[in-house]
């Protein structure tokens, strides 16, 4: 019993004396395919499954989460045209990444285009489609 209050107490401590844990981060998958065309896209962590969800050129997709106590937050997306001719797979917020350098912000916006996906405001895809 002493050792689970003190684990609840350490727990409370460290979520306490570490704020940049405490807020939330938004993630937006945007849809910006030319011609109306719809994605399917599905995103997950190792605790949640966010479900698919099907966007139409101009759609976003955007959900909002608190980064772990243990530094290991990771969500990855998978996305799908209309009739899973292409698909691309992406890691949409991965802590270790973050560690190393990716940049601190609190909403991170991923965009699909005709190319493949992109980091909003960047010029360079960072993965292209792959054919089924």
């Amino acid at each position: 019993m002493l050792t689970k209050i003190l684990t609840v107490v350490l727990l409370a401590t460290i979520t306490m004396a570490s704020p940049a844990m405490s807020y939330r981060l938004q993630i937006n998958v945007s849809n910006q395919l030319s011609r109306g065309r719809k994605i399917t896209v599905r995103c997950e962590s190792k605790d949640d499954d966010l479900g698919s969800r099907r966007l139409v050129s101009g759609d976003v997709y955007s959900w909002s989460f608190s980064r772990n106590i243990f530094g290991t937050t990771l969500f990855w997306c998978d996305v799908a045209t209309a009739r899973s001719k292409k698909h691309l797979s992406f890691n949409a917020y991965d802590e270790s990444q973050r560690k190393k350098g990716m940049p601190k912000l609190h909403e991170l916006t991923w965009e699909i285009k005709d190319d493949g996906l992109y980091f909003a405001g960047f010029p360079i895809p960072i993965a292209p489609w792959v054919s089924q």
